[in-house]
């Protein structure tokens, strides 16, 4: 399976390397100056299939061999397949290149495989034909193990790991084109609705809605299967599990583009009211004023001044009236989900930390709070760039 993305960035801390939602993963080489990694998942990807191949699908197809030629043969064509998977990957990489396009890794995990592109493709026919690679490639090793198997037409072990060959990178290829994002086939659906519309991010937010409905179906589908105590439901569940990931990833891509240009400062709650950690929840309640009662969420400090947290007031509103006197705001507190950032940190670089991270950030300047974002700010703020507003919203 594969997903072509551009990489997020991390808002906090400029000039950190930028890593995947995969993590560094197991460094495999470079291809044309573009690292290469598998992620930890892959090796039980490589068990898993070496297991099945030398366990079931081999002995029901060339009975009476030997176990170890079983394992040799099983082991060996995983490690091809994993191969497989990497050319469908350098495909997409390939194509972009040619379109101009930066790649700045891939990455091989349990499920397939990611292409890291930086930016967007310049035209709905890149698009498609950056999209359509991957699949093709796939096809086309599916049609030449099957050919090799047809070619050599001997009932052997290696003749059966072929055709196996062929089978798998067949499926791999037909399941990529499904038309819905992050697969391969969402991103066509994404290129044809661009050229139709010549409105990219509508095209990218219908290709996302494809793909939410088709990941809900293959979970639902997982799970009819586990009921009916087929364990391959699970693995059925997990894709889908990964096409809604992938689907709500290409939402916030959508939003991030509308929220081109605007900083924290522009939709940030200023002047928050700011509580100490070690005050009870009665305390903070009562000095807490009717205008900051509207505040989506509070900045604590600690002993040295400085922001060690953050509570909102559902997190107040989970405290019994009791338990009040005796409740401190830093056991409600949010400490690793708060992110701090400057006035200029850009919102398409805040949204999925934001997401991540609790949904709240506190804007700092000068090492004190000016203001609080939320999540509701920035869908407010997307709101508006649909409408065309060009300019800096404020609100107090």
């Amino acid at each position: 399976m594969s997903e072509q993305r551009a990489p997020a960035e991390e808002p906090l801390r400029p000039g950190k390397r930028r890593d995947t939602p995969f993590g560094a993963g197991i460094p495999l080489g470079r291809w044309a100056g573009v690292p290469i990694h598998a992620h930890w998942s892959v090796l039980f990807t490589l068990v898993l299939f070496a297991d099945v191949l030398a366990t079931y699908e081999l002995p029901a197809a060339r009975p009476h061999q030997s176990q170890p030629a079983y394992w040799l043969v099983g082991g060996v064509t995983a490690v091809v397949f994993l191969a497989t998977l990497l050319a469908h990957e350098l495909a997409h990489a390939v194509t972009a290149r040619h379109y101009g396009m930066t790649v700045q890794r891939i990455t091989l995990w349990a499920l397939g495989g990611q292409t890291e592109l930086d930016g967007e493709p310049p035209s709905p026919k890149a698009d498609a034909l950056i999209s359509a690679a991957g699949p093709l490639v796939s096809l086309g090793i599916g049609a030449v193990c099957a050919g090799l198997a047809v070619w050599i037409g001997t009932a052997s072990l290696p003749v059966t790991a072929l055709a196996w060959l062929a089978a798998i990178n067949v499926l791999l290829g037909a399941f990529n084109l499904l038309p819905g994002s992050p697969l391969d086939g969402g991103r066509l659906l994404r290129a044809l609705l661009w050229w139709h519309s010549h409105d990219r991010a509508a095209a990218t937010a219908k290709a996302a809605t494809a793909g939410r409905a088709l990941g809900t179906v293959l979970v639902m589908l997982g799970f009819l299967e586990l009921l009916a105590g087929g364990w391959g439901g699970l693995w059925l569940a997990l894709v889908g599990w990964f096409i809604l990931t992938g689907a709500a990833s290409e939402r916030y891509a959508v939003r991030a583009e509308k929220l081109r240009g605007l900083t924290a400062r522009d939709v940030m709650s200023s002047a928050p009211t700011v509580a100490a950690d070690w005050w009870t929840v009665q305390q903070f309640l009562d000095q807490l004023t009717p205008e900051a009662a509207h505040q989506p969420a509070f900045p604590l400090v600690g002993l040295n001044g400085e922001v060690s947290a953050v509570i909102t007031r559902p997190d107040l509103n989970r405290v019994p009236h009791a338990q009040q006197a005796t409740t401190r705001l830093r056991e409600l507190a949010r400490r690793n989900n708060a992110p701090l950032v400057s006035p200029d940190s850009p919102l398409p670089e805040l949204l999925l930390s934001l997401h991540l991270r609790g949904g709240t950030a506190v804007v700092m300047d000068g090492g004190r709070p000016i203001g609080i974002v939320t999540e509701s700010d920035i869908a407010r703020a997307a709101e508006l760039a649909d409408l065309g507003w060009p300019g800096a919203h404020t609100r107090t």
